[in-house]
């Protein structure tokens, strides 16, 4: 975890991404962009990684982005930054990529309650109201 002058970013690695346990605790810590590079282009795993990674930032109410290693010109990776709304870049080619989203709209989702009115594309509160406060102390322990 690290403060920027753009918002609190978190790191988790690879296959991290399969325990969402990883992204709830950088989100409870304060992440606001979560970065999860990975390893390998596993072109069989497409789908699912991208599923996952958007399903982090929803489920987080955080903007995620990850990438893949490519070790040669034939190789073919994924690029990708999801907001908690929706997947805003997604590439399988070498090359910088540029992305631009609105943090103020991840901040507000997580600031409000979700109700019976709500007009998001992503359910507000998930961080707080939905929140079990049994297992809060497992995943986000006192640092006191």
């Amino acid at each position: 975890m690290f403060a920027t002058e753009h918002g609190t970013v978190g790191m988790g690695v690879c296959s991290e991404v399969y325990m969402p346990e990883v992204c709830r605790a950088l989100a409870l810590r304060g992440a606001e962009i979560i970065f999860l590079p990975a390893g390998i282009a596993k072109p069989e795993l497409w789908e699912t990684w991208r599923t996952l990674i958007w399903a982090r930032a929803i489920e987080n109410l955080a903007v995620v982005v990850t990438t893949q290693n490519l070790f040669s010109r034939e190789e073919l990776g994924l690029a990708m930054v999801a907001t908690p709304a929706a997947v805003l870049l997604q590439s399988v080619t070498s090359g910088v990529f540029y992305a631009d989203f609105d943090l103020d709209e991840a901040r507000r989702l997580r600031s409000e309650e979700d109700s019976l009115a709500s007009k998001n594309a992503a359910k507000a509160g998930v961080l707080t109201q939905w929140q079990r406060p049994e297992l809060r102390a497992k995943v986000f322990p006192d640092r006191s």
